[in-house]
Parts: C-alpha cells; structure tokens; sequence
C-alpha cells in the first residue's frame, strides 16, 4: 500500500501494517529515479515539505548569495551557492532513505470509556537491513478533536528493529469516533525542511458511557415472584451443561485442559447455576420522556453503571432498549455489547416494548428531580444517581 501516493487511508484495517512505499515494484530502476525527482519538485497530494526558520534562513542567503555572484561574476561565490543548493538535494534524497523501509500499525485497546485513559500504541518497524531510521514523528488526533499532537521517535531505529509509540488519548464525549493517524514527518537530515508524508490510518473507535456514582437498594421481597425458580443458565454451579471454546473473560478456572489437549484449541467447562436471583435492565428512550442533553447522558452511564455491577455479582438476566428483544448476558463480551449500544443510543419517537420482558425482576429508568435519573425495580424505586 502506497502512502506516498496518497492511498484511502480506511484500507489500512486492523493489524494491517501501512508503509511509504515511493515507488511502483512494476517500474524500471530508470523510472524509479525520474519518479523521485519529480516527487521531490512537485509532491503528491497530501506530502509536503515546509521550511523550517533553518530551512528559510538558508534559502534568504542563497538568494543573497546567487545575486552576489551574478553581479560579481566570482567563482568562489558561485561554489558557495553550488554548496548550499546540493545541501538541499542531499537532503531529499538522505530523507528519502529514512522514510524508506518503514511499515507501522495502530494498536488500540479492548474499549473506550468517556473520562477514562486509553493507551494508544503505534507499532513501527524498521525493515531496512543496514539503515537506521532518525528523527520522525507522527500526526494522530480524532475525528471530534481537531487538534493534531505528535507523537516522536525519541531515538533511533536499528534495522531489523521494532518499536511501540504511546499516545494517552481520553474521550470526553460517548458514541462513535475515529482516531486518525496522518502520516510521518521528518526533519532529518539538516532539519533545513519538514517532509510530511501524505495518508494515513483511519481507525473507528466506540467510547462507553463514563461510569457514575448511584445509590441502588432493591426492596426486600422483590424476588418473590421468583423465588423457587431454578434457571440453568451458564454460571458458576456445580452441574456440567456443556464444553465450549473458551472466550474472553471467561475465568481460568473453568479451562477443561484434557478437552483442550485433544482438540488443541482452549475450551472451557460450561457449569449450571442455581440462579433464584436476577435483573433485567431495561431502557426506554422515548422524546416524551427524555431530551438530548445532560440528563440523558446520565441514563446512559447510570444503566451501564449498574448492569456492570450486577454482571460482576452474577445478578444481571439481560438487558433490553425500547423494542429490541430481550438480549441475554452470560459473559463479558455481552455486556460490553451492552455497553456498545448504550454509546449510541439515541431518542426514538415510538416504540413497542417487547412481550419478553414480563416475568423479570425488571429495573427501569425514570427521570428524577434536579436533573438526576431513578431507578425502579417493579413499579418501586431503589435506587438514583444525581
């Protein structure tokens, strides 16, 4: 993939590494040579080269030199000039060296969360067999935040080496957003130019809701309706229902390695559990009832607040939002699906509740007074985050 060509910057999917490639493997050595001075006269969309206050002043007494020679006709003068013109050209072609044979990858963690740290990593490698690689940085910012930051190679890159570039990003708003990561810039050799390389990395990213303080106390009797009922449900009982591939979060202790050992993949034990207790959230999002603003975003952090702490204590059945159907959470990667929707959960104007969710201990989501959001569990409050 061709950066200095200004490729669709989307191509470069996860784990897909992107690089400056100049040239075209499909053209001759002539034309290699041809491209590159053409590219260094006239970049391609996207590449730039800026002089630095270096880079002007040099450029201010070449001017003064050339004039001085033309007018005196010296020789000395004229070599002079000769000096500093083949100074830029040298330094074309050394920065070209530099960019060459570089491959980087954006990595990014498991998820977002409005307010909290993420540690973005640029994994760059060095693919040159004797070359190093010096003074080169990127561009990275997101689609919300226009801002660019840089993000620096603070020393040099061997060949054959490989290296992880952190980037401490902290989203301030849920939803869906795109981290971009531009491209490469150099001053290398003489720091007389900035040469930017065009493209880039487009990477989409959804932020969770923040999480929230809340008070939550159910009612005593809540479970009544409920109690006596056994549901074998995945969980941590004693009574085998099943053997299946093991899945993130899933804990350790449940590997079945005698399984695993035979089909050589990791697969865990799938345990029924005696559960008589358990919740179903449910989130109605109706323009009657809520508008766009502060308080709707507290419903968001509030539902997903409270379902990560039932899941943790095992006391979360599912979850449901307006008319979607009743959608289970038996492990980890539910209730981050859970947590997905809520980042891009939005006001609707009808909706019909589905017929699934009778027969729960259902939480619902009210709003309170002073902007604050309650909680009810059958028709009684337990609980509010203000």
């Amino acid at each position: 993939m061709s950066i200095w060509a200004e490729p669709n910057p989307e191509a470069a999917r996860p784990g897909e590494w992107a690089a400056p490639d100049f040239f075209s493997r499909r053209l001759s050595r002539e034309s290699r040579f041809w491209r590159l001075l053409w590219m260094m006269i006239l970049p391609p969309e996207g590449s730039r080269i800026i002089p630095t206050p270096a880079g002007y002043a040099l450029i201010l007494v070449a001017l003064g030199l050339g004039t001085a020679a033309y007018n005196t006709a010296s020789n000395i003068l004229f070599m002079a000039l000769s000096l500093l013109l083949s100074s830029l050209i040298l330094s074309g072609f050394l920065s070209w060296l530099n960019f060459k044979g570089m491959r980087w990858r954006l990595n990014l963690p498991s998820h977002f969360r409005v307010g909290e740290k993420a540690d973005l990593q640029i994994e760059l490698r060095n693919t040159k067999h004797m070359l190093p690689t010096y003074n080169i940085c990127f561009h990275v910012r997101t689609e919300r935040l226009r801002k660019k930051e840089k993000v620096f190679l603070d020393a040099r890159l061997n060949a054959g080496d490989s290296r992880r570039l952190g980037w401490i990003f902290r989203p301030q708003k849920r939803g869906v957003d795109t981290i971009i990561v531009s491209g490469l810039e150099s001053q290398f050799p003489f720091g007389f130019l900035r040469k930017i390389v065009g493209g880039g990395i487009k990477r989409p990213v959804t932020v969770f809701p923040a999480r929230i303080e809340y008070q939550f106390k159910p009612p005593s009797g809540h479970h009544a309706d409920r109690r006596g009922e056994i549901s074998r449900r995945p969980g941590a009982g004693a009574e085998l229902i099943n053997i299946r591939r093991y899945q993130e979060g899933d804990p350790q202790r449940l590997v079945h390695w005698k399984a695993s050992a035979r089909l050589r993949r990791l697969m865990v034990r799938q345990m029924a559990e005696e559960n008589r207790d358990g919740y179903l959230v449910f989130v109605e999002t109706p323009s009657s009832l809520w508008q766009e603003g502060e308080q709707f975003e507290k419903l968001c952090s509030f539902a997903g607040s409270l379902a990560e702490d039932l899941f943790r204590q095992g006391s979360l059945i599912g979850y449901a939002i307006n008319d979607e159907p009743v959608s289970p959470v038996r492990r980890l990667h539910d209730m981050q699906t859970f947590l997905r929707e809520l980042a891009t959960l939005r006001l609707v104007d009808h909706y019909k509740p589905s017929p699934e969710i009778t027969g729960y201990n259902l939480i619902t989501f009210r709003p309170g007074a002073g902007g604050s959001v309650s909680a009810y569990v059958s028709g009684n409050p337990v609980g509010t985050a203000s």
